[in-house]
């Protein structure tokens, strides 16, 4: 098992993914729950939802991703 800044370095890289499917199922969210006229002030609770479902979607993924890169990590450790 790797410790120090290589440790550091290979948790970086993965966080980095992590990250990046968090903020692509965030947006992706938001296009799919349908907050397309952002300029209709009728529609300010849909908005306010989609942001919350969005949040949830993307934190949700991050987790998931972050979860799969420490087994994976765990794997290649032989622990």
């Amino acid at each position: 098992m790797a410790s120090g800044p290589q440790a550091r370095a290979e948790d970086e890289g993965h966080g980095g993914v992590a990250l990046w499917a968090a903020l692509a199922s965030f947006f992706a969210t938001l296009l799919a729950v349908g907050v397309f006229d952002i300029f209709d002030p009728s529609q300010a609770l849909q908005y306010a939802g989609a942001f919350i479902v969005a949040a949830l979607t993307g934190g949700g993924v991050y987790a998931k991703q972050r979860l799969d890169d420490a087994k994976a990590q765990r794997a290649r450790s032989g622990a």
